[in-house]
């Protein structure tokens, strides 16, 4: 099982449905500070990262919806191998 050591990069796209970028950054920032073990006032965990919504964002542009899904997929199984 590898977790990425770099923040995740996803497609932004526009005029159809992406989550709010913002909210995605901020939460990806913190489940890697919580897989790297850095100090975290409140890790992550793996029913967090099940039940996340972020807002969505059609105009404005966002995150693409199946990539960020996919990232948080991930994310559950790295979190239950430790």
């Amino acid at each position: 099982m590898t977790v990425p050591e770099a923040p995740a990069r996803f497609t932004r796209v526009r005029w159809r449905q992406g989550y709010d970028v913002a909210e995605v950054d901020q939460f990806v920032r913190r489940l890697l500070a919580t897989l790297d073990g850095h100090p975290v006032d409140s890790p992550v965990t793996s029913d967090e990262v099940r039940n996340v919504a972020f807002r969505s964002s059609r105009f404005r542009g966002g995150y693409d919806v199946g990539e960020v899904d996919r990232f948080l997929d991930l994310a559950i199984g790295w979190l239950n191998g430790r």
